[in-house]
């Protein structure tokens, strides 16, 4: 029959089909497979995946009993499958060749690619696991077909295990890749996983998006995630990108995150970024009635260093002078007399009091807490 197969004799290759059928003797999975082949070749698909159904149903190819059948064999018909919306099927016997010990990597690719064509795209990935489970590496058409089906169905961690997967393949996907990716993990507030991607995205110098960022830093701080959040800050800055410091602390500020806003508000001081002077009103205000009067005085004191006559704007004055006052800080209260004037903030007898040194660069550096 396989003679017959090969000649192109397919009217004469089923009459010794359908014989074997008479004589009941079983037909193994080299005479399907020779069958399927050159129904394929000949275009004849119908009856084709008839004989592919009947294989698949009698699990002929789990049978030990012959040759080994070999996946290349079949790959005219997942193809023919995978493309008129049956991957399913395909898989069904793919999968029972894989218990026999035979794959092939294109046949993954075929099916795996079927699979997002009709929006299966979890069922994608669980073969592109098993594919790396056998040592081979899927195409870069594979991994991002999946990533953004995935990312389509609302499903960005799974999105973003596969680009990691897809990374340890030497594959490096488009920096709008990872950016799409980002953005779902922060409208799904993953706070953990988007900070991982940040970092991921730091290590692999992809260009980070100031906005995801912000957004990144403002979902860390908004689940309680604040020495992460800073750890992100001060990441992306020490590579060479910015965030929206001013939105970050207008957030701290209406989130009533008074200690975290100071912290931020020196940051910028230090990287002279401009921040709205109502903003340190409201933290210096904030510090104040929270009782925090080193850290409001300190932070009036740096804005007088680094932005000369700024101060001058804040409509807070009167009430860190009065506050500073009732704490028993006379000589911080008068404001007035601090500009020009280098010191140091240390704690005497329940008081500051000014020292003529240079304030240590650490002061702003964003992971003392």
């Amino acid at each position: 029959m396989v003679a017959h197969c090969s000649g192109g004799n397919l009217v004469e290759a089923f009459e010794m089909f359908d014989k074997m059928k008479e004589l009941q003797v079983l037909p193994d999975s080299i005479t399907y497979s020779a069958l399927i082949r050159s129904l394929c070749h000949s275009s004849d698909f119908e009856r084709a995946e008839k004989l592919f159904d009947e294989l698949s149903e009698k699990e002929i190819l789990l049978s030990d009993t012959g040759c080994t059948p070999l996946v290349a064999a079949y790959n005219p018909m997942f193809e023919y499958l995978c493309g008129n919306g049956k991957t399913k099927k395909a898989e069904k016997v793919f999968r029972q060749l894989m218990r026999r010990g035979t794959q092939d990597p294109s046949s993954f690719k075929t099916l795996i690619v079927g699979h997002c064509k009709e929006g299966r795209f979890k069922a994608g990935y669980e073969l592109l696991v098993l594919m790396l489970r056998r040592d081979y590496v899927p195409d870069f058409e594979m991994y991002d077909s999946l990533i953004n089906g995935l990312l389509q169905k609302g499903d960005p961690l799974l999105a973003q295990e596969t680009l990691e997967k897809m990374l340890k393949s030497s594959h490096l996907p488009r920096t709008s890749t990872f950016h799409s990716i980002l953005a779902e993990l922060v409208k799904k507030k993953s706070a953990h996983e988007s900070a991982s991607l940040v970092i991921l995205m730091l290590e692999k110098k992809i260009r980070q998006s100031i906005t995801l960022s912000t957004r990144t830093v403002i979902l860390l701080f908004g689940s309680g995630l604040r020495d992460k959040a800073f750890q992100i800050v001060g990441l992306l800055y020490d590579n060479g990108f910015v965030i929206e410091i001013g939105e970050v602390i207008s957030f701290l500020c209406q989130s009533r995150k008074i200690l975290e806003a100071h912290k931020m508000l020196l940051f910028s001081l230090q990287k002279n970024h401009s921040v709205d002077i109502h903003l340190y009103s409201t933290v210096i205000e904030g510090l104040c009635k929270i009782h925090k009067l080193s850290e409001a005085f300190e932070l009036y004191y740096e804005l007088v260093e680094v932005e000369k006559g700024l101060h001058q704007h804040l409509s807070c004055l009167e009430d860190l002078k009065n506050a500073l006052e009732a704490g028993g800080r006379p000589e911080e209260a008068k404001l007035h007399t601090w500009q020009g004037v280098k010191i140091g903030l240390q704690p005497a007898g329940g008081i500051l009091t000014a020292t003529s040194r240079i304030l240590d660069d650490d002061t702003c550096n964003l992971c003392e807490n």
